[in-house]
């Protein structure tokens, strides 16, 4: 938890320093800022309508994969258990 905590406190800091020592009118620093959040925004809808898409694909494949395994793990023999050469039948 440190690490985020550290990490979204020197993302703030490293913002408003940028914003402080910009070489830019602040109106043309708003719109960039403006445009860069609108972006940021479509690409969240973008990646939330995708896995709305492919959550149920993945589900899908997960369920048989699943399936398979437990099949697997009921059809198999028995692990052998230990015996002396005597008792399989060598000396």
């Amino acid at each position: 938890m440190g690490y985020i905590r550290g990490f979204v406190h020197g993302a703030v800091a490293g913002t408003l320093i940028g914003l402080w020592v910009a070489p830019q009118s602040g109106e043309r620093t708003r719109a960039q800022l403006r445009a860069f959040a609108k972006a940021a925004r479509d690409g969240v809808d973008t990646a939330q309508r995708t896995a709305k898409h492919v959550a149920p694909v993945v589900g899908g494949a997960a369920s048989l994969a699943r399936e398979q395994l437990e099949r697997r793990r009921h059809h198999e023999e028995p692990e052998a258990t230990f015996r002396t050469p005597t008792e399989n039948g060598h000396r």
